[in-house]
């Protein structure tokens, strides 16, 4: 029966229903999707600031530990360091 129905005739009913099914149930559905994927977001932002402060605190370490690098790298590791 389907097979029948003009393709044209399909695209409209297509149209009036997707834009009905998509205000009735889509809003809620994002609502829905939002609150699921809403602490995943706000961990990745806690998560990604706690890493930054860490690894500042053990950058800082390290230049108290062993002074800052040197300017410039000898060329070889065999030579001294002036």
């Amino acid at each position: 029966m389907v097979a029948q129905v003009p393709t044209a005739t399909l695209r409209q009913i297509n149209k009036v229903l997707g834009r009905n099914f998509v205000t009735k149930y889509g809003t809620r559905q994002g609502i829905v999707v939002l609150g699921r994927v809403a602490p995943f977001g706000i961990g990745a932002v806690i998560g990604g600031g706690a890493n930054a402060a860490l690894a500042s605190l053990a950058v800082r370490a390290g230049r108290r530990a062993f002074d800052p690098a040197p300017e410039q790298w000898p060329p070889s590791w065999d030579e001294p360091l002036d």
